[in-house]
């Protein structure tokens, strides 16, 4: 299943989900070369914001569980740079409200995200 990244999120890439059951997810997610951040996070070097890494760990979250509210980010750890043409693999485990997303890039960590959420309405 391929989720859409609505307008107003800070990235446009796609989040492809491979796998949900009820306490995992994996997603994968290639990033946007059109996205303009790149041509200022760096000239001539570009990497991909860590911001977006959180943002991608969030945005496959919600594709598995569209009520999901983020109420903290609990941790981030950025273990190695990533660049425009990796694919990113995303492998969520969920633990009550805590979602750890182990961030990889051809098999090598490259981060590690632990978000907290809360139970929508909807």
């Amino acid at each position: 299943m391929t989720i859409l990244i609505p307008p107003e999120c800070a990235t446009s890439a796609r989040i492809d989900l491979d796998h949900t059951s009820g306490d995992e997810i994996v997603a994968r997610i290639r990033p946007d070369r059109d996205d303009p951040v790149f041509a200022g996070h760096y000239p001539g070097f570009p990497l991909l914001p860590g911001v977006y890494i959180v943002e991608y760990v969030h945005r496959a979250v919600l594709a598995a569980v569209p009520s999901a509210i983020l109420a903290e980010l609990v941790s981030c750890r950025f273990l190695r740079t990533i660049d425009l043409d990796d694919e990113l693999v995303v492998s969520i485990r969920c633990d009550g409200g805590l979602y750890r997303g182990a961030v990889a890039v051809s098999g090598v960590p490259a981060a590690e995200v632990v978000l907290r959420y809360q139970e929508g309405d909807g």
